[in-house]
């Protein structure tokens, strides 16, 4: 992702740190659910993903 937003000029800084972190945070999410789902969702790890995601793109 890093070499991909390297290649996007046309966005501003702020707009690039949001880009990847949306994408660390939906890789981080199906490493997670793949791993091991039933205590991603039982312990709200991937609730508080979602709020940061939310709030990323907000």
């Amino acid at each position: 992702m890093p070499c991909a937003v390297q290649g996007a000029l046309w966005l501003i800084p702020d707009q690039q740190i949001r880009l990847v972190a949306v994408d660390s945070l939906v890789t981080g999410a199906a490493r997670l659910l793949a791993e091991d789902p039933g205590t991603a969702i039982t312990t709200g790890e991937l609730s508080r993903m979602w709020a940061l995601l939310d709030h990323t793109i907000a």
